[in-house]
């Protein structure tokens, strides 16, 4: 097969992106062994688009652990925000574990 004309094909690598778009993710796990333990997650993550185009997000995460050999992780993951700012509190003792993580973010429209 031979293809003679391609008129209609454009060069992507000239092409300027005008619209943007961004992802995120947030999760947070918890375990605990023995008699008297307890697990807790919770996670909330909520993106708000103003008609400027500006986007803003709030995320926080939180795992606690309580008992034997106790483990907490929030994690999280940000793609095509401008600016980002993350705050993450730990601690640990003996018998517990507790990570918290609070995340802002905003996207501002490509000009």
């Amino acid at each position: 097969m031979q293809i003679n004309d391609l008129y209609y094909l454009e060069n992507t690598q000239e092409n300027e992106l005008i619209l943007g778009g961004v992802s995120a993710l947030i999760g947070a796990s918890a375990s605990a062994y023995g008699d008297s333990t307890l697990a807790m997650t919770d996670t909330d993550l909520e993106l708000r688009t103003k008609k400027n185009g500006v986007s803003r997000l709030k995320g926080t995460g939180a795992a606690l652990a309580i008992g034997e050999d106790p483990t907490a992780d929030v994690y999280y993951a940000l793609e095509g925000f401008d600016k980002v700012k993350v705050k993450t509190i730990y601690r640990e003792g003996k018998n517990y574990d507790l990570e918290i993580v609070n995340i802002k973010a905003i996207d501002r429209p490509n000009k």
